[in-house]
């Protein structure tokens, strides 16, 4: 009996032994790479077989026979290789930060099918971008980064530009502009500050430029202009016919009033203009007012056109009124020494005796009245505007005037 037993044992060891040795072979890793590695070889191999084995073998082109599976094996080979650049494009998302936003690369194409907030890095890996998006676009509220990490700006954003309220920054220092955007462009209400940090505009904007009523302050940040302004700069002709008490409110920095027996003028030393003064005391309104605007600049904005020569400026405002040379005035006199002292060029210093009795008012006892301007002026609208050179028929004007029609 017990050799009956014995032998039944070993029967069912030895198949229960088989059973486990083909079961423990179901999960080695060898057994399934040499099935799949099999597969996969006669998968491609019939892929590849492109022989055709007869007429139904074949779609009909044209005049051409081109074999069905040679079709199918290009299909297949440029569906592969499809997913291979989407995969290699579309791996931009990398992962996410600890507040749990994904990372994504500018050219992402899953970030073009993305809505919400995100990171996005540049061409070259750094993190440029951080806040909403939608559809690859930046859209909502973000900030932008340099390649230092230097924040750029933070606030609205559309369409990937600046587009609302948002703040600008220098390069690694502190804030340059705060307020309203469109399209990348300052635009509404802002402020707009120095490197150094102090305020040195706040008011209106329009594509980028200061237009509409504004303030300007000086280095330590005191008010010194309350105005208008249009494309960049100060209205100056709105200064002509002021009282020197409105002229006053307007310009409340560093002035000096240069006075003679005949002429008066007064140097805005902070916003470089100089304004001839009016006698009004044979008028109907007996205080000096603001007869003319000397403007030490080389080119004027006219209708929106820069100009910076007499042709250009001869296109804008028609033929001259006058042009000729004439003896210069006190207020020219301050004007051109003012240039020389700031390195102008093409103008001699204006020889002028003063005897200085307060800083701030100088009494101009004599001057070169001998000394020549050559000018070209032009009306229109009920403005004289005068163009200084230095010699006849010279194109580049040095600075200019805006004064009244009489």
């Amino acid at each position: 009996m017990k050799r009956i037993f014995d032998t039944l044992f070993s029967a069912l060891r030895a198949k229960a032994t088989s059973l486990w040795n083909k079961v423990r072979l179901l999960f080695t890793l060898s057994f399934w790479q040499t099935k799949v590695v099999s597969k996969l070889r006669q998968f491609f191999s019939k892929l590849f077989d492109v022989r055709p084995r007869d007429k139904r073998d074949y779609y009909p082109v044209f005049r051409w026979l081109v074999s069905k599976r040679l079709a199918y094996a290009v299909v297949v080979a440029l569906c592969v290789v499809c997913l291979l650049v989407l995969w290699q494009i579309g791996s931009g998302w990398i992962a996410k930060d600890g507040g749990g936003d994904p990372t994504y690369r500018y050219n992402s194409i899953v970030l073009k099918f993305y809505s919400g907030r995100a990171r996005v890095t540049a061409r070259d890996g750094y993190i440029a971008y951080v806040g909403d998006v939608e559809k690859g676009a930046a859209e909502g509220q973000g900030a932008l980064y340099n390649a230092n990490n230097d924040l750029v700006y933070e606030g609205a954003f559309s369409g990937s530009k600046y587009n609302g309220t948002g703040t600008l920054y220098y390069p690694g220092e502190g804030v340059r502009y705060v307020g309203t955007f469109v399209d990348n462009e300052y635009s509404g209400s802002g402020k707009e500050y120095r490197a150094s940090g102090v305020l040195e505009y706040e008011g209106e904007y329009s594509q980028g430029k200061r237009a509409g009523a504004g303030k300007l302050f000086n280095a330590s940040g005191n008010a010194i202009y309350a105005g208008n302004f249009r494309g960049g700069d100060i209205v100056y002709d709105e200064l002509l016919g002021k009282t020197m008490a409105e002229a006053a409110q307007m310009y409340t920095g560093t002035q000096t009033l240069y006075s003679s027996d005949t002429e008066s003028c007064i140097d805005m030393q902070e916003i470089g203009v100089v304004c001839a003064l009016k006698d009004g005391s044979d008028s109907l309104e007996p205080e000096w007012s603001v007869s003319t605007v000397f403007i030490p600049a080389t080119e004027i904005v006219l209708d929106n056109v820069t100009c910076t020569t007499i042709s250009e400026v001869s296109d804008q405002l028609g033929i001259t009124e006058y042009e000729g040379e004439t003896p210069v005035l006190l207020a020219e006199a301050v004007t051109i020494n003012g240039l020389t002292e700031d390195s102008a060029l093409r103008f001699e210093k204006v020889d002028m005796q003063t005897d200085s009795s307060f800083e701030e008012v100088v009494n101009v006892t004599g001057y070169d009245q001998t000394y020549p301007v050559y000018i070209h002026s032009f009306e229109r609208e009920g403005m004289v505007y005068t163009f200084y050179t230095d010699e006849e028929n010279g194109e580049r004007f040095d600075f200019y005037s805006i004064s009244l029609a009489e």
